[in-house]
């Protein structure tokens, strides 16, 4: 296993990651309890819906799952080391004289 050394920029890069996937699991769980508090209280109150046209979801939970949901894939589909290693490949190119 690799020593960790805290002055290598690749630990700076991992800790930003992780404070990132933080950071999203966090907003993803109060997400989730404030969105089942709230339809809680109109499940007890109400009761079930009898059909699903009666069933109402507001538009702000909708815009935040949204945006809850493009955060997601920009974290964990469109990542840093994906663009890393485009980086890499140019710079591979450049130096090879093949660009």
């Amino acid at each position: 296993m690799e020593n960790i050394n805290r002055e290598n920029p690749r630990y700076a890069t991992a800790v930003e990651r992780v404070q990132k996937i933080k950071k999203f699991y966090t907003g993803v769980l109060v997400f989730a309890i404030v969105f089942g508090i709230i339809y809680g209280i109109k499940f007890f109150k109400h009761g079930f819906p009898q059909n699903l046209g009666e069933m109402q979801v507001s538009w702000i939970f909708i815009i935040w799952g949204l945006i809850l949901a493009i955060k997601g894939i920009k974290l964990f589909f469109f990542n840093s080391d994906w663009e890393n290693d485009m980086i890499n490949k140019e710079m591979k190119k450049q130096s090879n004289g093949n660009y």
